[in-house]
């Protein structure tokens, strides 16, 4: 049985060797041997995962290696590995535990991610399968409780307070009040 920091996957590192040249294959491996309990897992499939992943953030990489080498540290490597065989015969667990690594390191990165830029249009539909209200939704709803608040204001007020009071202390324009307590009010037709 190989000791951390040793392999009995030679083939493995061959081919991604052989595949993608020198510089690629020390970074696997400085990525595996040299982060956080991670020493004892070069097997085939976190080789090539890592591969993979190395491939997919280079120019993460090439600008902060050492927020990279801090994100591995962060991950635990060997779980999820161990929860990835549980996948195997059903999913390749190569692609399996990069997947699952690539998502623990954006939580552990900051925000660095990889090279591809995404759409966020997928985000969307998936925030409206969810019934999460997007960043034009919630400034909505939050127009809406503000023009309830100023309607209630409105309403315990004597006739010739409320313009003065908007001019003082309302935080917003005149016409930013007025179109905050129209939506709160067509909000609650809508309601009844």
């Amino acid at each position: 049985m190989p000791t951390p920091g040793q392999t009995r996957a030679i083939g493995t590192i061959c081919r991604i060797l052989g595949k993608h040249g020198d510089a690629h294959m020390r970074l696997v491996l400085s990525t595996l041997a040299e982060t956080k309990n991670n020493q004892g897992l070069l097997t085939e499939t976190s080789l090539w995962a890592v591969s993979d992943l190395v491939l997919s953030c280079s120019e993460w990489i090439e600008s902060d290696l050492s927020s990279w080498y801090e994100a591995w540290d962060a991950i635990p490597l060997g779980h999820i590995l161990w929860h990835v065989q549980e996948l195997s015969g059903k999913s390749h667990m190569r692609h399996a535990l990069a997947g699952a690594v690539y998502l623990m390191l954006v939580y552990y990165s900051k925000g660095k991610k990889a090279d591809k830029e995404i759409s966020y249009s997928f985000l969307r539909r998936v925030q409206k399968a969810e019934g999460d209200l997007s960043a034009q939704q919630l400034g909505r709803q939050e127009a809406i409780e503000i023009g309830k608040e100023f309607l209630e204001v409105k309403s315990s007020m004597s006739r010739g307070e409320w313009l003065p009071w908007v001019r003082e202390k309302a935080g917003f324009s005149y016409g930013t009040v007025q179109r905050y307590m129209r939506m709160a009010r067509e909000a609650e037709a809508v309601a009844a």
